[in-house]
């Protein structure tokens, strides 16, 4: 059975044998979605959905919905409550060579201070299997590496403080 994914909607990731994580979709710009990961493991598949609204943030990144589609990652409920209170990521564009600050929504598009420009990140979009790993990997289920470090949410919540809220 197929699943679209929907803003609000959380979900369960495998980590190992009964062991789950818990995310949620906090962003949608046209199938860009912004997946939250949380820095919580489950014993079982039995889960609230708003415990989500206690739990912080572990990983923040864009990415598509394929694990969600296919039902690998269940969604478990829909928990619009928290949305408001997610920080969304900001990045640089280089255009015309000039550097822009570009909200995640796209709503937000201006020029980008010189401290800025080193700061902020070029957007990327990444593969779902590959905050699925970073989950393990934190979890102690395979190796951690570096590209692994650029999903951590610090990144989400230092760069949304670029545009007022």
């Amino acid at each position: 059975m197929k699943h679209k994914a929907r803003v609000g909607d959380v979900f369960l990731l495998p980590i190992e044998g009964s062991r789950m994580g818990i995310g949620q979709v906090a962003g949608d710009r046209q199938g860009e979605l912004y997946f939250v990961i949380y820095d919580v493991v489950h014993e079982t598949a039995e889960v609230e959905p708003a415990s989500v609204l206690r739990e912080t943030p572990l990983f923040a990144a864009l990415s598509m919905d394929a694990k969600i589609y296919h039902g690998d990652w269940p969604i478990i409920g829909n928990v619009p409550e928290n949305l408001a209170r997610i920080p969304q990521p900001v990045f640089k564009v280089d255009q015309g060579g000039q550097t822009f600050l570009e909200s995640r929504d796209r709503s937000v598009y201006r020029p980008a201070s010189s401290a800025e420009a080193e700061t902020l990140r070029l957007r990327t979009v990444v593969a779902p299997i590959r905050l699925e790993k970073a989950l393990k990997a934190y979890n102690g289920v395979g190796e951690w590496t570096e590209i692994y470090d650029d999903l951590r949410a610090g990144y989400a919540l230092q760069s949304s403080r670029l545009i007022p809220g």
